[in-house]
Parts: structure tokens; sequence; C-alpha cells
């Protein structure tokens, strides 16, 4: 049926540009976006629409899911904004790839009145018509059937690539595919610098004169060799690549340091490396699925050699933990109460210092005689200690909590100190005068509804517009009329959080490690934690905090110098970081 066409006297210009690709392997990938985003915007200047743009073209966006399209998502919580004019596409496939998804749409714009314009040349469509509708209701169906029919034809291709001896995905590492589809030996590689840190470049120009070239395939092969040797499990392994300067590709082309993981990655590939195609990815392949007698390698296509490989295979299968029924433990799990929140902080200077927020670990828990934090294995980062007891944590944690602590009569002070900093921050426009400011925040709200009653009883505005005017300034009116003063505000929330720091120290050395969990999970983001001292060094609460955090500085601020002081058992640095005493500053990432 045609749209209604009740217009609403709110002046509106925006457009919401929608931009998605199917799939985007890497930059040259980008035509499509900058031919969609060049059509929008014709359409957008010829209405005089201001764009506003949404684009799904990183990875994989299928039209016909939404889960996995952030930006469309984003767009439909927009669309029923009073000021959006239109939602502007290239072409109906990019909005949706299902039937049932565009019907929803076109009801959707329908109620909203909002416009439904596609931008590509001879692809414009008239939806207020019955007849335009059912044009993009049928399109939609061919969309649909044509996506259905990629995937088949793509599930085809990988089934006829595998019966000729061809792999499909991303090639094992420290190798590529060639000109005939087969795994040959990659050129890649990084540059080992004077300073330990991995940099990309070409194998014949160094770009030190003492850097040292670390190939990809060799660096396989070693990783293999290693592995083979039956000394080390995968993580002995990373800490023998690491210490002899080997580095690993990751997904976008950039070197790390080998890890655990990386080295697993490479052995689990080991049927790949010889030629062998099979049904399942190397993840989800269990070795004792697979015996090694059962593996067929093709010595034609083997980019490593067949012993070596089969020598992987056989202690990879004799290091696989084989479990019977009763073989299992029912011991419940431990609940670690920093778990989640407490990292290493030799890892995070190495973050820092590699810019790489992947080489941040969190301390793992593991239950035995003695329940310790342990680092996680495959990765060196310089602690000479890898693991800590628990009680040793925690009593650090509760002389924390201990630190954070103020008296109550401290509160107003806090408060006062507050509202001075506030006012700091307004250099040049004035004080605050909540009041003034309250008042005519409410009369503006009034005249909002006067005038939107006026436009209904002309017959300019829908009775729904004009409650829905009405409602929104109301609720405006609410929020102002119960704001209380900028000193009594400040003070109830450090109140609040003063009473919940309050109630977790002296909770903590009585309550259970459940309930402990908690308790550390609502009042802080991270713990970071030095094994080697064992000591707490940094710390982050959370955001609703950080207004008492730096209040907790500024209060005794005139103590310094005095040897009981609080000041001198923290500092106040970027955010909310105050270590307790001893602590030395470290990396705030």
């Amino acid at each position: 049926m045609p749209r209604k066409r009740s217009r609403q006297s709110i002046a509106r210009t925006v457009a919401l540009c929608y931009v998605r690709q199917s799939q985007t392997r890497d930059d040259t990938d980008m035509n499509s976006p900058d031919r969609q985003r060049e059509n929008i915007r014709l359409v957008c200047e010829q209405h005089g629409w201001k764009p506003e743009w949404y684009e799904d073209v990183d990875g994989h966006k299928s039209g016909t899911k939404v889960k996995n399209r952030p930006g469309w998502l984003a767009l439909k919580a927009r669309m029923s904004d009073p000021d959006v004019a239109a939602i502007v596409a290239n072409d109906l496939s990019r909005l949706h790839r299902k039937g049932w998804r565009i019907g929803d749409l076109l009801d959707f714009v329908d109620q909203f009145d909002v416009n439904l314009v596609l931008a590509a040349p001879g692809k414009q469509m008239d939806f207020a018509t019955p007849q335009g509708r059912i044009i993009a209701q049928l399109s939609a169906i061919f969309d649909e059937w044509y996506a259905v029919d990629i995937a088949q034809r793509a599930r085809d291709s990988i089934k006829h690539r595998k019966r000729k001896g061809i792999t499909v995905g991303l090639p094992p590492f420290g190798t590529v595919r060639g000109d005939d589809g087969f795994l040959t030996p990659s050129s890649e590689g990084a540059w080992l610098m004077p300073d330990g840190k991995f940099q990309s470049g070409d194998k014949d120009n160094p770009p030190d004169e003492n850097a040292l070239w670390r190939g990809y395939y060799e660096a396989a092969e070693r990783i293999l060799q290693l592995y083979a040797e039956n000394k080390h499990g995968v993580n002995g392994v990373a800490y023998q690549m690491q210490e002899e300067g080997w580095a690993f590709r990751g997904r976008y082309a950039d070197p790390t340091p080998v890890e655990g993981d990386d080295v697993r990655r490479v052995v689990a590939n080991w049927p790949e490396y010889g030629g062998f195609i099979a049904e399942a990815r190397a993840k989800d392949r269990h070795p004792l699925d697979y015996p090694v007698e059962d593996i067929k390698l093709n010595p034609e296509r083997a980019v490593f050699p067949t012993d070596l490989l089969v020598e992987v295979g056989t202690v990879r299968l004799s290091r696989t933990v084989k479990f019977s029924p009763g073989d299992r433990s029912n011991r419940g799990t431990y609940p670690y109460p920093l778990a989640g929140l407490i990292y290493c902080y030799h890892c995070e200077q190495m973050a820092a210092e590699h810019d790489n927020p992947k080489f941040r670990t969190r301390l793992g828990g593991k239950s035995g005689k003695t329940r310790r934090y342990r680092h996680r294995h495959g990765l060196k980062c310089g602690c000479t200690n890898r693991s800590v007891a628990c009680d040793i944590v925690h009593e650090d944690f509760s002389r924390l909590l201990g630190l954070l602590t103020v008296e109550a009569q401290q509160v107003d002070l806090m408060a006062q100190l507050g509202v001075e900093a506030a006012k700091n921050q307004l250099t040049g426009a004035g004080t605050i005068d909540l009041e003034k400011e309250k008042k005519v925040a409410v009369a503006k709200c009034q005249r909002k509804i006067e005038a939107a009653r006026h436009l209904y009883l002309e017959g300019d505005l829908s009775r729904e517009d004009y409650e829905h005017r009405k409602e929104k300034s109301e609720r405006e009116i609410a929020h102002w009329e119960s704001r209380t003063a900028e000193t009594e505000m400040i003070a109830l929330e450090l109140t609040l959080c003063l009473e919940a720091i309050d109630r977790i120290h002296q909770l903590w050395d009585i309550g259970d490690d459940e309930d402990r969990q908690g308790m550390a999970r609502n009042l802080f983001s991270y713990v970071v934690y030095n094994l080697d001292t064992q000591r707490i060094v940094d710390f982050r609460l959370k955001p609703w905090a950080d207004r008492f955090v730096s209040l907790r500085v500024s209060l005794y601020g005139d103590d310094e110098g005095k040897e009981n002081s609080p000041r001198n058992h923290m500092f106040l640095g970027e955010g909310t970081h105050m270590p307790p005493t001893g602590f030395e500053p470290v990396f705030s990432p």
C-alpha cells in the first residue's frame, strides 16, 4: 500500500548512507566501496541531504545476515530519529539479500516516514507505489537466490580443488600458493634489528648493516625440527625460537615473536606441508582421529622433507593426552578472585615497546596443592618467576584496598575540591549556575510542548507525533527538576564510591573467593602485577570511580613530605593509576 506522507515540521536533512562489500581481502578490494560512496554522494547533493555514513567493508560481511554487520545495526538504531530524511544505498542487495528482511525494511520506513533511495544508475525504484514495492520484493527474492547459488558454487569449487590436491584458505606459515595453486616456500620474512625488534622488508635491502634476516619458510622448518627432536613441547619450542630471534608472520603480514600458539599452528599443519589434503581444517582435526599411518603424503607436493613431517606427526600423536571416562577428575573449579583482571607487568612493558596490545597477558589460575596465579606459557617477557601463590597476591590486593579508603569526615572536603576542579575546567566560560540553567531549560521545554500542541490543533502535526514530542519534553523537565546542586551531586557520588571501597575492604578478608571475585570486578578494570618483586605496580578503577581517585590524591596534597602521608604511598598518573607504597610507575595501556 502507498506510504503515509504526514510530515513533521522538524527539518529533516540527514541521509543515512550505507556501504557494504561482501568480502574485503586487502586494500586492493576497495573499488566497489569507493564507487558506492560516489553514487550515494551525488544523490545526497541532488536532494540537499547531509550524508551520515555507515559502512561494513572489512572482512566478510554477508548480506544474508545482520549480526556480523555493525554498521548496519548502528544505522538501524538511528532510523527512527526525527532528523532522518532518507536511507540511501547503492542498490537493494547492499542492504539485504533476504526477501523477508527487505519487507521488514519497507514497513519500517513507512512507519517513520523515511525515504528509501537507491543510488546506482538504473536501480532507482519508487517504494511509495504498489508496483515499486512488488518489484522490490521480487528483486530481493532474486538477490537471496543469488547468494544461495554463489555459496553452492563456492563449496563445489572447494571440493574440486581438494580433489586435485590443492588446499584452500590461508596458506600455512612459511608457504604461499604458486600459480598452479599448490604450496611453495615463501620468500617473505622479517629483519631482526640490533635492538631486538622485528621490521618487515626485502631480503636484499637490509634496513641496518647489523640487521639479521629471518625468513618465514626457514622459521617454519626450524619449528618442525625442534618439535621433532621431542625435547620440547610447543611452549618449549616457542621459547627456543624467541631466544634464536625468529619471527612469525601475523595474519596481516606483521612480524611478531613466536608464541606457543604459533608453534601449535605450524605443527598442526604438518600434513598440509607434505601435500596431504584433509576434509577438516587443521585446527579442527584431533590427532587421534588422523593416525600418522593413514595420512599419505605426496613427496612431489611437499615443501619440507616427508621424513621430517612424519616424525613431527608421530611426536605430536605421542604427546596427545588420551583420556578414558574414569581418568577425568570431578574436582570443582576454583574461582580465582582476580581472574581476568590481573596482568603481567613485564608483558605490559613489552606491549608498549612493540606498540602491540597482543602482548598483554593475563595471569591465569591453576588448581593444585598450592593455588597460584600463573603466567601464560609460550611467551618470554623478561620475568624470572612464572607464577605466584594466590595468598601473596590477595594480601597485597587487600593492602591496596586499605590505601584507597578514606575517613568519612573527609568526604565534604573532597566534594569541595571536586567543585573547584569543575570550575577550573570552565576557564573563560564563567562559573556554574545550575539553578539558572535549570530554569532556562524547563521554560524551553514548556514552550516546546505549547508549540507542538498548537501545530496539532492546526492539523500540521499528527497525534502520534504530538504525543511523542510532549513525552520527550516532559522527561527532560523531570530530569531538570530532579537534579540536585552540584556540590550535593558530587558528595553523593563520592559517598557511594567511598561506601563501595570501604565495604570491599572490610569483606575482602572474610568473604569467600566467589564473593571476592564479584567485588573486585565491580571496582577494578585491571591490576598489573610484577611476578619478580611480587607486588602490584599499577591498576585502573572503573570509570565511575575516576572522580574519587583524583580527589583522593588531591585531598592529601598538603601532607606531602610527611613520613606516613598517604601522598607518599601513591601517585596520580594518567587516568586512575595510583600504586601503593614502594610501587614504581609503569606503562599505562
